[in-house]
């Protein structure tokens, strides 16, 4: 019954966010199947945490006045905060005997990938500049592998929101103390993987570099990183990692 009410509410909250232009249709249904799996295993409990995440990181950018990081979501970019938490509700499931190992690795997975979020939103609306996070050199603030004080103190809060939500998940304050430190640590390596494998690009017509591939109606030139590597990939390849690692720890 729980994965039937799960369906239903996961569906009903995916088509909103879809009417509101919040998801792409691909991104709708990945939402879906992942609210899905979550609350058919973990409840309301495990759902609360994964909704706020998604509401906060679609809302922030309205609030803060960046209208032009409001564009709807896609399957990919659903998958790469999400894909993790959904593997940890399946470890739940397959593995019952260890379930407070996979609820460790889900409030890990979204304190980074909230705190990743807050972080950039925060950084980007109230700090000017940042620093490079591998070399210390001034940058805009928002570029991939920036830092700023703001920023980071964004970043905090949002793990620690996450971390709360996760209470009646983990009822274990060495575990809630866990997690929350490896969130805060996912957002630093999330800025590092920025900074060193995804990829940047300089335009050959205007001179700008920036992370599209594309500009001007000609492509970019890679100058960092590694080409098929974006923001989207490196938001997976954090929550994944750092998810392992609390497993592992757990």
């Amino acid at each position: 019954m729980s994965w039937l009410i799960g369906a239903g509410l996961a569906g009903l909250i995916a088509l909103s966010a879809h009417r509101a232009r919040l998801l792409t249709t691909g991104g709708a249904l990945t939402a879906a199947l992942i609210g899905t799996v979550v609350f058919g295993v973990g409840g309301v409990w495990a759902s609360v945490p994964m909704v706020v995440f998604f509401l906060s990181g679609s809302l922030l950018p309205r609030v803060f006045g960046r209208p032009h990081k409001t564009e709807q979501r896609t399957a990919f970019q659903v998958l790469a905060n999400g894909l993790a938490p959904a593997l940890c509700c399946v470890g739940v499931l397959l593995y019952p005997e260890r379930s407070e190992v996979f609820w460790l690795g889900y409030a890990v997975s979204l304190a980074t990938a909230n705190a990743d979020t807050w972080a950039t939103e925060f950084g980007v609306r109230f700090s000017t500049t940042a620093r490079l996070i591998t070399t210390g050199r001034r940058v805009m603030s928002g570029e991939s592998g920036a830092v700023s004080a703001i920023g980071t103190l964004g970043g905090i809060m949002g793990a620690w929101i996450a971390v709360t939500l996760c209470i009646p998940l983990l009822d274990d304050s060495t575990a809630l103390g866990i997690a929350f430190g490896m969130g805060v640590g996912g957002m630093f390596l999330d800025s590092l993987l920025g900074a060193t494998l995804q990829a940047r690009f300089r335009c050959h017509t205007c001179g700008a570099t920036h992370e599209k591939r594309r500009c001007c109606n000609t492509p970019a030139h890679p100058i960092r990183g590694i080409p098929w590597i974006d923001n989207n990939a490196v938001n997976l390849l954090t929550t994944l990692t750092v998810t392992g690692i609390a497993l592992l720890w757990g």
